[in-house]
């Protein structure tokens, strides 16, 4: 659901960090590159993103709240979402999101982000991971 002043949407992608994903050579010269899993993993979170993007960009101060829905682990025993307090760290989940969110013209720059709460949750019982965003204008 797409409005002028708020944006919620359920993206059914893994999330997962890029953290990893920068590379770097000093044969022949210096170079930093991204490894093709990184790269692959925001082209989804953008094609899923570009599905919930407004007609035009947010402008202004924004709050985004974010739950990250990770795979619940066999060994835990059946029940609701739970925290997660493993790897990935909350704030690499962020980055690549908030990239891949600017791409998909949800706001002009992730700098707006003035407020937000960020959840890293075991999802529940035969739930498929996910990420699940809500945006709103401050």
């Amino acid at each position: 659901m797409a409005s002028p002043c708020r944006i919620v949407a359920k993206l059914p992608i893994a999330p997962k960090s890029t953290q990893s994903s920068l590379r770097f050579a000093s044969k022949g010269g210096f170079r930093v590159y991204r490894n093709k899993d990184g790269m692959l993993y925001r082209r989804d979170l953008v094609l899923a993103a570009n599905k919930f993007s407004p007609k035009e960009p947010l402008t202004g101060a924004i709050q985004v709240d974010v739950t990250f829905v990770l795979k619940r682990p066999n060994a835990m025993k059946k029940g609701g979402r739970e925290p997660a307090p493993v790897r990935p760290d909350r704030d690499n989940l962020l980055k690549p999101l908030f990239d891949s969110l600017t791409s998909s013209a949800w706001w002009v720059d992730d700098a707006q982000i003035c407020k937000g709460e960020t959840s890293k949750l075991y999802g529940a019982t035969g739930e498929a991971p996910c990420i699940e965003i809500n945006v709103s204008k401050l």
